[in-house]
């Protein structure tokens, strides 16, 4: 269930695990290239300058009214109806038109003067980060994932900001639970992973388990998840991983990022027999 911290605090939490509702990954951009690509993982980017080699990928910059008819019709929004279908759910190009890009800037990945991938992003009041907003590839092409050009985006978007002496790059949301793709892959830039910057840092989910059956416990070792717990320290974000006999935690599902702190494995025997 979701809701509100201050209500959630005064529900039942027995045999049950609160985490937050969204999460921010943020990365903190260091003063020099060198220093960026050192806190990209070694696969992400043996395999960026690898493709960059290919495709000779360069990063444009325009924010012309065109530009974003362009990015919305033929970028952002096949690529949202090819990946998400029906689920889609984005902002509408006068959002777009009228709130984002009026406080934010719109970048393309080019590869041979062809636009092929881009970014609208929006910046924070002091302009200190600049946040990842809406995304796309040209025409929702399935080939421009499979080229890079997708992740382009993403390290181009850090190069620049370097230039540029950006302090932060927010790559926007994500659900708490560690088996997300998008988390394992963005992770690999060593974000922070810190509370939304709006109202969804007030909300939490609780996660409760009625029933102990197998099935039930595979999928909670499939799915470990950022828990909200209470330390010496106050609240905090712990990687929490559910284990038993027969079931070792899922720590290839690293939640290794700047100030976590080290992963709690959580006994199944244990957690589900709390409630007993």
């Amino acid at each position: 269930m979701g809701a509100d911290a201050a209500r959630m605090d005064r529900l039942p939490d027995t045999t049950a695990l609160t985490a937050p509702f969204r999460v921010h990954l943020v990365v903190d951009v260091p003063p020099s290239q060198e220093e960026l690509q050192r806190q990209i993982s070694r696969r992400e980017r043996w395999e960026f300058n690898r493709n960059q080699r290919r495709h000779g990928w360069e990063l444009q910059e325009d924010s012309s009214p065109a530009a974003l008819d362009f990015f919305y019709r033929r970028m952002h929004r096949p690529t949202m109806r090819r990946r998400h279908g029906d689920r889609s759910r984005t902002e509408s190009l006068s959002v777009a038109r009228h709130a984002i890009l009026p406080r934010g800037t719109l970048l393309f990945v080019t590869c041979g003067g062809r636009r092929v991938a881009g970014v609208l992003c929006h910046w924070s009041p002091d302009r200190r980060t600049l946040t990842t907003r809406l995304l796309g590839v040209l025409d929702g092409d399935e080939q421009h994932y499979a080229d890079g050009a997708f992740k382009a985006v993403y390290h181009l978007l850090l190069r620049w900001a370097c230039e540029r002496h950006v302090p932060h790059v927010d790559f926007f949301g994500t659900e708490a639970f560690l088996s997300k793709g998008i988390f394992q892959w963005k992770r690999k830039f060593a974000p922070r992973v810190q509370l939304p910057p709006n109202h969804f840092s007030r909300k939490r989910i609780r996660l409760y388990v009625r029933n102990d059956t197998p099935r039930v416990r595979d999928l909670l070792v499939a799915n470990p998840l950022l828990s909200w717990t209470t330390g010496p320290d106050g609240p905090r974000m712990t990687p929490t991983y559910f284990t038993d006999a027969l079931r070792p935690p899922r720590l290839d599902l690293s939640a290794r990022c700047p100030g976590l702190p080290e992963p709690r494995l959580l006994d199944l025997d244990a957690f589900l027999g709390g409630g007993r």
